[in-house]
């Protein structure tokens, strides 16, 4: 299935206590500046209200990216400042 020329599948599964399971899955969105490995949504709408979500508001997840690096390089500044500091690794 694709929307909006994003890929996503649609899976069943038969649980233990045989009870079927239903979802929408996306992996198209692990790469910059999304970096969301899958997301999975219950019905159809969802998925796309998702997929709408990300590519209608790219600049904003570009956006926390570069915050999210920065914060990250602020806290790795920080403690090369201190020989032997803990770095969090």
């Amino acid at each position: 299935m694709q929307y909006r020329n994003i890929p996503y599948e649609y899976d069943e599964w038969q649980t233990p206590s045989g009870k079927t399971g239903k979802a929408y899955s996306c992996e198209y969105f692990n790469f910059h500046p999304y970096h969301i490995m899958s997301f999975s949504t219950e019905t159809k709408a969802e998925m796309h209200e998702r997929i709408d979500e990300y590519l209608d508001n790219r600049a904003t997840y570009e956006y926390k990216r570069k915050l999210s690096d920065a914060s990250n390089q602020a806290y790795y500044d920080e403690k090369s400042k201190t020989p032997g500091a803990y770095t969090g690794d």
